[in-house]
């Protein structure tokens, strides 16, 4: 039986009173995939009047697809007024989008829908606001994704406090997407994988990029009491022993992008 509640039979998985404000122009990683996300624009052959990112969290990601030259009105959404910069920007959750039907040419999202507990209803919503022949590509934590780490905290777990809790959450799995594009009604949509490997010499430094990607857990069915130290040691230790190469820890993070078109 899940642990999860339920609203209006959608599991509430995430804790979404959780998120908190975070600003992502240092983060080296949403520049590279804003990159590849004006990259893959560039390689179509349409240009796009009315553009618009869903739950935007870096000026400077948004900016380099602004510089694209395929979209001549750009907007965006965020949970937080502090990520806009322009009053017809919209502040929003995502999971319940103020977008009118068959507005927008483009809509994109960079990372920005991996806490939605809805997915279903936001790609649907997702795809009413764009316009015939409009284009939605957006970028998810794959499936894979910090799987040592996770790894790590269940044998620490289950050997030091004899139970097994989750403390990462689920990543999006390839196929699912797919299936759920179709679903909202997308045509022809194509998903890949791009795998990243970053290296780390201790279990702190993984907490620390985690928090700093604003990734840490915020499952409704989380263990809320506080966490020995010594089940991070003992993870550590796993970690060392399992997932290490060179003194180095390797954790890897694997992200999905998703594209489709509207009919």
């Amino acid at each position: 039986m899940s642990n999860y509640k339920t609203k209006n039979s959608i599991p509430i998985i995430f804790d979404r009173k959780k998120i908190l404000y975070k600003n992502f122009d240092k983060i080296k990683l949403y520049k590279n995939i804003a990159h590849e996300i004006s990259q893959r624009l560039n390689e179509t052959t349409f240009s796009y009047n009315y553009g618009i990112e869903i739950n935007s969290k870096s000026n400077e990601a948004h900016s380099i697809i602004n510089k694209s030259n395929k979209i001549n009105n750009l907007y965006r959404t965020s949970l937080h007024s502090k990520n806009l910069t322009k009053n017809l920007d919209i502040v929003c959750d995502e999971e319940l989008l103020p977008l009118k039907n068959n507005g927008f040419n483009l809509i994109f999202s960079i990372l920005g829908l991996n806490l939605i507990n809805d997915l279903p209803g936001t790609l649907k919503q997702i795809h009413n606001a764009l316009k015939p022949n409009g284009l939605f590509i957006a970028t998810f934590w794959g499936q894979g994704t910090l799987i040592p780490l996770s790894e790590s905290l269940a044998y620490a777990d289950e050997k030091i406090l004899g139970g097994l809790y989750q403390r990462t959450y689920p990543f999006c799995d390839i196929k699912t997407l797919g299936n759920l594009m179709q679903r909202a009604g997308f045509n022809d949509p194509v998903a890949d994988v791009e795998k990243i490997i970053y290296s780390y010499k201790n279990i702190i430094e993984i907490i620390y990029d985690i928090r700093r990607l604003s990734e840490k857990n915020i499952l409704s069915a989380r263990k809320k009491s506080f966490t020995p130290k010594s089940i991070f040691k003992e993870a550590e230790k796993y970690l060392y022993s399992k997932h290490s190469k060179n003194s180095e820890i390797k954790i890897p993070y694997n992200i999905v992008f998703v594209s489709g078109w509207k009919k």
